[in-house]
């Protein structure tokens, strides 16, 4: 009994001594995130260019997934902030008689089915209210950290 008390005491000992030598190593702050600088910096906000234009000028991307949300195309400075009162999204985008139907080029992306509470009487669901939680506008961005997703064939 004894002696399995003293073997299991030295065990422990001993696979602790990993977790005691790295608790000794420091990681400097500059390599804690993506920016490599100093967490203690305040750097200047990156700059980025949305698509711009008029609804219905601009060319859709490819989606990044079959079931992504699409991307806003167009200008959205006069349209924010968009509030459960006031939405101009809706007065383009609440169109359920076109839903399922070809789009001709400038045409508006009808708001699915599953944004309304009655699609045959085009009674939006208001927890749907802010587009901008999964629409995003559109922008030429460098890629901060490389992918390998490949889309399925």
């Amino acid at each position: 009994m004894r002696k399995t008390l003293l073997l299991s005491a030295v065990l422990a000992s001993l696979l602790s001594l990993p977790a005691i030598a790295v608790q000794d190593q420091a990681i400097p702050d500059d390599a804690l995130g993506l920016s490599k600088t100093s967490v203690y910096d305040v750097p200047d906000p990156y700059v980025v260019n949305y698509a711009g234009g008029d609804p219905g000028t601009n060319k859709r991307l490819a989606k990044s997934y079959h079931t992504a949300p699409p991307m806003i195309t167009h200008t959205i400075n006069d349209m924010v902030p968009i509030t459960r009162d006031f939405n101009l999204c809706k007065d383009c985008h609440v169109q359920p008689d076109l839903i399922g139907k070809k789009l001709s080029a400038g045409m508006p992306i009808p708001a699915p089915a599953s944004h309304y509470t009655n699609v045959k009487k085009g009674e939006l669901y208001m927890g749907r209210w802010n587009c901008m939680q999964c629409h995003t506008p559109q922008a030429k961005v460098d890629v901060l950290v490389q992918s390998t997703f490949k889309k399925p064939k």
